[in-house]
């Protein structure tokens, strides 16, 4: 794949994942497209200039929602020796304390999936098959399986996020 076209297909990445953002966490256009450029920037940052050049928005645009979610701690910046320029990059510890929620969240619905099968089970005991009534309990089964392996997947994830940002 060429330059250009590499550059042409992470600029189409940037806005399908600014929408996506935009959408799922509530935020300003312009301030999901800062988070979905750096997220495909990565550890490398990017400067002030480089996200008002990329986004082709105004100084004071980029600013103001670069200073929002600086606020949220969505965003942070490091210097490099020698250089003034602040590189802005995501910031690891929101990274991790999102995992973190998703992770709490599937416990709380795998809490529940968990008691809604051990309900099924005890009506299940009072019934005979005879007439059909009886609660099918595969899907159950299958879903918490699912949170297990989701949960584990997650918790590798934000052990590898931790140790390549030394947190």
């Amino acid at each position: 794949m060429t330059k250009e076209e590499l550059v042409t297909k992470k600029e189409r990445l940037i806005e399908r994942l600014g929408v996506y953002i935009e959408c799922k966490d509530q935020l300003a256009p312009v301030a999901a497209r800062i988070v979905s450029t750096l997220v495909l920037t990565g550890k490398k940052g990017m400067t002030f200039d480089e996200l008002v050049d990329s986004l082709s928005a105004s100084k004071s645009t980029i600013s103001t929602h670069l200073n929002n979610l600086q606020q949220v701690d969505r965003v942070k910046y490091f210097t490099k020796p020698g250089d003034r320029k602040k590189y802005f990059i995501m910031n690891p510890d929101a990274m991790i304390h999102a995992l973190n929620k998703m992770i709490e969240n599937w416990e709380r619905e795998r809490e529940l999936h968990v008691e809604i099968m051990d309900y099924k089970k005890e009506i299940n005991a009072t019934l005979n098959d005879e007439d059909g009534s009886r609660f099918e309990l595969e899907f159950h089964t299958e879903y918490l399986n699912f949170f297990k392996q989701v949960s584990s997947s997650m918790e590798k994830i934000r052990k590898t996020l931790m140790k390549d940002y030394k947190l």
